[in-house]
């Protein structure tokens, strides 16, 4: 990829032309950096859980960024993650037409699309985010919005700007996940959201995943009373029609749970297969903690843990586990990357930093 100098030609920037699978980023699936709600938010977000914390600062007159509003930018890490597998140069300054994403997405080609099209890049750009993950030290100092630079013409289509926060993160291959085509279509925002906790924890893995509801509260960044979100995860629990995953909710020794399995064990053909970190045969429970939960690691340095529900009698010692976990090195195997080929991903981001007219 280093022998390619088309991003050389004087536009430098990334155009669009052809569809390409939807793909999230894993650290945008669990937590809260958008709204869950079509009603404006204007009031901020304000999430810590160990050391991540993610601070989100809506706008006052076009208010936050809804999960809505986040389908853009699904579709645009698929279209970079696609060019990047067939060894194409990608630049965080990109051009493409509304119509190739209303096709992608499924929207509906009209005069309501475009609407609402604009309204998505207006609060894309005016929601203002801070977080500590992967920003260094002094992350604080690091703001960012989803999109900037925004143009819109009936000429030239749009040209706007990602962060470099968000092409570095696609650059890693194992920080991106596919998305069902079937996810555009759930109407409620905690409907979206939890397809993207499942999608992110579950996988395609087989077994049962069980959540605290207050956890999963907790994460959200919800405006909603606990016990509205709860009456929603049991409302989105009896929908048999939901994508990929199956929801059931119960109670046990005055704890309610939100228990998630896959309906399928494959979403599809993938681009480049990985060794799962987590053991085929899965059950775990999370607790009101921001870990990564595995019952038996196929990397011999990690500490295995393994949280069931009779533990709840000792809540110390499971969120003890959960640190031990997230301290040892599974995380360092998981995100390391595959030598060459994350080499050849960063190249393909370096005129990231180019200007643009």
């Amino acid at each position: 990829m280093g022998g390619d100098e088309r991003w050389r030609e004087p536009d430098r920037r990334f155009v669009i032309s052809g569809p390409a699978r939807p793909r999230d980023l894993r650290d945008l699936m669990e937590r809260p950096f958008f709204a869950l709600g079509k009603i404006p938010r204007y009031a901020p977000i304000h999430y810590r859980a160990g050391y991540t914390e993610v601070h989100v600062i809506p706008d006052g007159a076009t208010g936050m960024a809804t999960i809505w509003d986040a389908d853009v930018l699904i579709w645009l890490a698929g279209q970079i993650v696609d060019a990047l597998n067939h060894g194409l140069w990608v630049s965080r300054h990109v051009r493409f037409t509304p119509w190739r994403l209303f096709a992608d997405l499924g929207w509906a080609d009209g005069a309501h699309q475009y609407r609402r099209f604009h309204g998505a890049l207006a609060r894309l750009a005016a929601t203002t985010v801070t977080t500590t993950i992967r920003n260094g030290p002094n992350w604080q100092e690091k703001p960012f919005t989803w999109v900037s630079d925004v143009r819109v013409s009936s000429d030239d289509g749009v040209a706007l700007t990602l962060p470099e926060w968000f092409l570095d993160t696609i650059a890693e291959p194992t920080r991106v996940l596919t998305v069902d085509p079937a996810y555009f279509r759930l109407r409620g925002g905690v409907e979206r959201w939890l397809y993207r906790i499942a999608r992110k924890h579950v996988g395609r893995q087989r077994g049962q995943w069980l959540f605290e509801t207050e956890f999963l509260y907790s994460k959200s960044g919800s405006l909603m009373q606990r016990g509205d979100f709860a009456s929603a995860l049991r409302k989105i629990a009896g929908n048999t029609a939901f994508p990929r995953y199956r929801f059931a909710v119960f109670v046990s020794r005055g704890v309610e749970y939100l228990r998630i399995e896959a309906t399928a064990q494959s979403t599809g053909p993938v681009d480049k297969p990985v060794r799962h970190p987590v053991a085929i045969n899965v059950d775990c429970t999370v607790g009101l903690r921001d870990g990564i939960p595995f019952d038996r690691s196929e990397n011999p340095h990690a500490t295995p843990c393994h949280i069931t529900e009779s533990d709840g009698r000792n809540l110390v010692h499971n969120l003890k586990s959960l640190n031990r976990c997230r301290e040892s090195r599974f995380f360092a195997h998981r995100i390391s990357g595959r030598g060459g080929k994350r080499k050849k991903a960063q190249d393909a981001v370096a005129d990231r930093g180019a200007g643009v007219p």
